[in-house]
């Protein structure tokens, strides 16, 4: 496998957990470079400059990156561990709370029927 097929293959996963595709590309690239500013992520992906800044909102939000306050602002990627894991337990929070609601209706179809 190729660095782009496995570059592919993680932005397609990413998106399957839950990221929108920009931010999957972003993480990726910042993988990649170990690191980075807006222009040097849009230098690796498609994603338009200013979009990164989006992309990397959306990444901090779930903790995926740090965010350095420096001009131009620097993006650091977390662990791949830790990102795997941390994409983990928001998958895992997210069945529990649909485990809960499907309960929830069979309960209320129980007591009604």
């Amino acid at each position: 496998m190729t660095t782009d097929d496995v570059g592919t293959e993680a932005i397609e996963q990413l998106t399957e957990l839950g990221l929108g595709l920009y931010a999957a590309r972003t993480f990726v690239a910042l993988v990649a470079l170990s690191g980075g500013t807006a222009v040097d992520v849009s230098r690796v992906v498609d994603v338009p400059r200013t979009r990164v800044y989006d992309a990397a909102e959306e990444l901090a939000d779930q903790d995926l990156i740090r965010v350095d306050d420096s001009t131009p602002q620097r993006f650091s990627p977390v662990d791949g561990d830790e990102a795997a894991e941390r994409l983990l337990d928001d998958y895992r929070t997210r069945v529990e709370t649909l485990r809960s609601a499907l309960a929830a209706l069979e309960d209320d179809r129980h007591r009604i029927g």
